[in-house]
């Protein structure tokens, strides 16, 4: 598309766009009453011009007459002035000669007319003659005319028809001169190298007096026809050539030209920028305000929205033929309000198309050029058949730095280029290459599309040191030896991208730090750096790291990095350990205390591996002076920077050693085995967790877990994650307790006391996570062990430990029995259910202990029993009961969660005198109905179970149906202490318990008559005793009485 463009313009003084069919000139002219038809269509210098009007008078008839033969006698002058000959019409193909007025037309000659075209004499050999050569600018020309014709507009008057008539024939007159006026710029062109000498200008015209003779007319008989006429003509030519000169100035600027465009045609303008020899164009852009809005809303690519106006730039001109632009890479076409970016020509030319069908435009793009030196994109030996790589050697410059530049920086770069570099030193030489500015697109990570790969050898086949594109800051990059080798690729593509490239320096040097000290070392250097290494894990191996030079002093202004990295794969995880044995940095003393020491030098050590440079500020220790540190990483990897500033000191010589690392909290073992210790005096709780959790434990390991509580204090651990890899015959959904169960990978649990006589609580594996467990009173605390064998591995367990205060021995609740025949426990709250602890306590716990006499043990049975919990899934991480046969025995006890069907009988014997039944809940407890347990004492009747025909050895005791001999106060006590299936003991119970109650009812018989016989004697006690008060009180009265009667008498 663009070609075709290109290919219309060189040939046509008017470029007829790609999205436009380009008209006949006679169909252009249609509607005009006058057409001026070429034969050949501008490739001839004569036209034929004919009229179609009809004079109405002879006024009319006179002018029109005038006009034409005005207009032949310009053309015929401008024939003669360009070849010295006066050239002869020819005639037409499209209009006969007939159809035209005699006075219009003239023989036709077109073979010599093009004979003519090509002996034109050019404008060069008279400048380099030293003829005087007038030269005026078309604009001038056109503001000449303009201001002539400004006075006579108001005043001068002409019929319409004259008017048309008349323009046609000078519209013609026009092309001829543009068209002159184009094959000079061309000219000028083509031999821009043969001559410094000559004008550079907008635009040349190739005659002065044919626009003399114009003037004359303009001021003649039609003023007004001619100018109202010609100006737009003039307008429409709008091509451009900007030319370097000897002498002349260097620089200028361009903006859009000024179209008055009537008749709606489209119009295509080229400017066209050549430098001189040694020279090359810088085309920038200062405005942008083009019809078209790319989709993206960049004015980037060759886009369909940039139909009516757009530029197309063409910066990779080779030649100045004309020709030469056809074959030239596109550049890119651009619209809408975005600038295209800065252009540097790739070689001396730089041609931009301006096309448009708008009616008028005006301000639509403006920008500057400038002629600059091409030396500094010459920037070593050529390199044959590619027009961008060099060779660059030491010899080059004196102080053996220089410039790497891209080939049009900083314009945007070509599409579809190869470019390379090769530095070659000496042998004891390393190379440095610093950009200073680095843009190329961005298309990922990995850079698919456009690239700088860097080598660390002559050529593509060395080892790679890496791969950039996008923007890259402060990208610094050394050669291991010697040489270099750079390729700078971009893509071939539609789309266009306008990044810069690439400016930076390069230098040779004999005094950049030598390798040696990093390959003695088992080191391995990082490519593309002067002096960072990194030191690989043998699998628990110990080397040494070195500072540059060491023993010696160092290089002052130096920055090397350590990276130590310990081995980390799903069987391998190491942590590093690092001690130096001398260490001598100077540090600078300040008056502010606050202020670090090591300003001139330092040794920064980061434990977690930080590997970015965003994260160097983020250092664990900064090391200068004399000081020594004993460092651990905080996982694989330990990272190291030194830098040396102004003072030189002997450096520092390190020990590293890799350790497998465990990622479990908690004290480790100063000796690196898995080992961790928890006291309740550093942390009153916390976590801990499997090697590596939650990802898969290490095969081949054992790891030991001791927690140790102050002699007040327990230590309760609950588990909130379980999965332990299974036997083969062991299901390992289902889970197993016990040692039988259990014997490739596995989780211990021992209550460990005072004299070290630890005592196992269980071995789990599989899903099922050990129930909630509380240190008794006495103990010194837990410990948890793990084992895994060389097979396959799961994802380990996580759990959580609490200290806390010491309880009783019966804990929250619970007691102790002994000396009694049986007893009944349960639950804490039965039957309503158990609870959760208390607010802020991690568990509760309620021990039971039942102690028979000599010669007896116990019978267990569980009568109903329902706790949270699924052994054969999941465990009894929330709730458990643990059952102790024998508490003087090392076996582990028998742990209880889930419901127990109705069906089922749990029923128990102990194996001693002395049993246990500890009940623990742990904080995530959810809650249950809960258990009841009855207890009784049995006669000890050796191991196995007890025989049928065994006799109790006293009559104080009962033989229950299953052989147990229990005592005979238990019989008809409402409760079966025979256990499960056996209710010997609570028959035959009917008869003997209606005597007594016969007996009890005799007794309350008696009881209440007796009651009845001392109540009615105490009620008659009480009426005789009134009697008798009464009667005493009647003789006191009568004897007062008769005392009274005998004093009255008297007197």
């Amino acid at each position: 598309m663009a070609s075709a463009q290109i290919r219309h313009f060189y040939n046509t003084p008017t470029t007829i766009s790609s999205t436009t069919t380009r008209q006949p000139l006679q169909q252009q002219q249609h509607t005009n009453n006058c057409n001026c038809i070429s034969r050949k269509q501008f490739q001839n210098d004569t036209f034929l011009c004919h009229t179609q009007t009809q004079s109405e008078s002879e006024a009319a008839t006179a002018t029109t007459t005038a006009a034409a033969t005005l207009c032949q006698s310009t053309l015929a002058a401008a024939a003669t002035s360009a070849t010295g000959t006066t050239a002869t019409a020819a005639a037409t193909d499209d209009v006969p000669a007939s159809e035209c007025p005699q006075s219009w037309t003239t023989d036709e000659n077109s073979d010599s007319d093009r004979d003519t075209q090509h002996r034109m004499r050019n404008p060069l050999d008279d400048i380099a003659a030293g003829r005087n050569v007038a030269v005026l600018p078309v604009v001038q020309q056109q503001q000449d005319l303009a201001d002539t014709a400004a006075p006579l507009v108001a005043s001068t008057g002409i019929s319409e028809q004259d008017r048309l008539a008349t323009s046609t024939c000078l519209s013609r007159l026009s092309s001829k001169v543009s068209q002159d006026s184009t094959k000079q710029q061309r000219k000028l062109y083509q031999h821009g190298e043969a001559t410094k000498d000559y004008a550079a200008a907008a635009s040349t015209t190739p005659a002065v007096g044919i626009l003399t003779d114009m003037q004359k007319f303009a001021r003649s008989i039609f003023p007004l026809v001619i100018i109202f006429n010609l100006l737009p003509l003039f307008y429409a030519e709008c091509d451009q050539t900007f030319v370097s000169r000897i002498g002349g100035p260097q620089n200028g600027s361009f903006s859009a030209p000024l179209l008055h465009n009537h008749r709606n045609h489209s119009r295509q303008c080229l400017y066209t920028f050549l430098a001189g020899p040694g020279q090359r164009v810088e085309v920038v852009f200062k405005s942008f305000n083009l019809r078209g809005s790319p989709p993206d809303g960049s004015a980037v690519g060759e886009l369909p929205s940039c139909v009516h106006e757009y530029m197309d730039i063409y910066s990779e001109v080779q030649s100045s033929e004309p020709a030469e632009l056809i074959n030239s890479p596109f550049g890119g076409r651009y619209c809408g309000t975005i600038p295209p970016r800065r252009r540097i020509s790739m070689y001396r030319a730089v041609a931009i198309s301006f096309f448009s069908n708008k009616n008028v435009t005006t301000d639509l793009f403006e920008g500057t050029f400038r002629f600059i030196n091409a030396s500094e994109y010459e920037i070593g030996i050529p390199i044959a058949g590619s027009p961008c790589s060099y060779t660059i050697t030491p010899s080059m410059s004196v102080n053996k730095t220089g410039a790497l530049i891209s080939p049009t920086y900083p314009g945007a770069y070509p599409k579809d280029m190869s470019c390379t570099y090769q530095f070659l030193g000496e042998s004891n030489q390393r190379v440095r290459l610093e950009f200073r500015d680095f843009d190329l697109f961005f298309g990922g990570p990995h850079c698919p599309f456009d690239y700088v790969k860097v080598y660390d050898g002559p050529d593509n086949s060395s080892a790679l040191i890496g791969t950039y594109c996008g923007q890259q800051r402060n990208l610094v990059l050394y050669s291991s030896e010697s040489s270099l080798f750079v390729h700078f690729y971009t893509l071939s593509r539609t789309a266009n991208t306008q990044n810069r490239g690439f400016k930076g320096i390069y230098e040779f040097s004999e005094s950049f730090v030598k390798l040696d000290f990093i390959r003695e070392n088992d080191g391995i250097h990082i490519r593309g750096s002067e002096c960072d290494q990194k030191i690989l894990s043998k699998k628990e191996s110990t080397g040494f790291v070195l500072s540059p030079n060491y023993p010696y002093p160092y290089i002052p202004k130096t920055v090397c990095r350590y990276f130590i990295y310990g081995m980390q794969d799903a069987q391998h995880l190491e942590r590093v350990r690092l001690e130096f044995n001398a260490f001598n940095i100077p540090k600078v003393e300040h008056k502010d205390k606050s202020e670090s020491n090591c300003t001139d030098g330092y040794l920064k050590i980061y434990l977690k591996g930080q590997e970015t440079a965003d994260a160097y500020d983020k250092f664990d220790y900064e090391l200068c002076g004399n000081e020594t540190q004993r460092v651990i990483s905080e996982g694989p990897r330990l990272a190291m920077v030194f830098s040396s500033g102004e003072l030189q000191g002997r450096g520092f010589k390190g020990k590293y050693t890799f350790e497998t690392e465990y990622k479990i909290p908690g004290t480790a073992a100063p000796d690196g085995t898995c080992s961790f210790t928890y006291v309740s005096s550093s942390k009153k709780r916390g976590e801990l967790n499997s090697p590596r959790y939650p990802s898969n434990y290490p095969s081949d390991t054992n790891c030991s877990y001791l927690f140790l509580a102050e002699a007040d204090e327990q230590v309760t651990i609950v588990f909130d994650h379980f999965k332990i890899k299974a036997d083969n015959n062991a299901n390992a959904t289902a889970g197993a307790y016990g040692s039988g169960a259990c014997f490739e990978d596995w989780l211990e649990m021992y209550v460990v006391y005072r004299d070290n006589n630890d005592r196992l609580l269980g071995r789990y594996c599989g899903q099922t996570a050990p129930g909630p467990v509380e240190s008794p009173r006495g103990a010194v605390g837990l410990r948890i062990t793990l084992h895994t064998d060389q097979e396959s591995v799961a994802s380990g367990f996580k759990a959580r430990y609490f200290f806390e205060s010491a309880k009783s021995d019966a804990g929250d609740c619970g007691g102790n029995f002994s000396n009694q025949d049986s007893g009944l426990i349960t639950s804490p709250n039965w039957p309503a259910g158990y609870k959760a602890p208390g607010r802020g306590m991690a568990s509760n716990a309620c021990n039971w202990v039942m102690k028979a006499r000599p010669g007896y043990k116990l019978s267990i049975h569980f009568e109903q029993f329902g706790l949270e919990g699924d052994p054969a899934n999941r465990g009894c991480p929330a709730a458990v009961l643990r059952l102790w046969m024998n508490v003087d025995s090392d076996q582990p006890p028998l742990e209880l969660c889930g419901e127990k069907p109705p069906v089922e009988q749990w029923h128990y014997t102990s194996t001693g005198q002395t049993a246990r039944i500890s009940f623990t809940t742990s904080d995530k407890t959810v809650g249950a109905q809960g258990f009841r347990i009855v207890w009784t004492e049995i006669q000890d009747s050796g191991p196995g179970p007890p025989s049928v025909g065994l006799h109790c050895e006293s009559t104080y005791h009962f033989q229950c149906g299953a052989g147990y001999c229990i005592s005979d106060k238990l019989r008809c006590d409402g409760v079966k202490n025979c256990g499960p299936g056996d209710d010997t003991d609570e028959l035959h119970c009917t008869t003997e318990a209606a005597e007594e109650d016969y007996d009890v009812l005799i007794i309350i018989t008696l009881l209440v008559v007796s009651s009845l016989i001392c109540l009615l004697c105490i009620l008659c006690h009480s009426r005789r005793s009134r009697r008798n008060h009464v009667r005493q009180l009647g003789l006191h009265r009568n004897a007062h009485y008769d005392s009274q009667t005998s004093a009255t008498g008297f007197l």
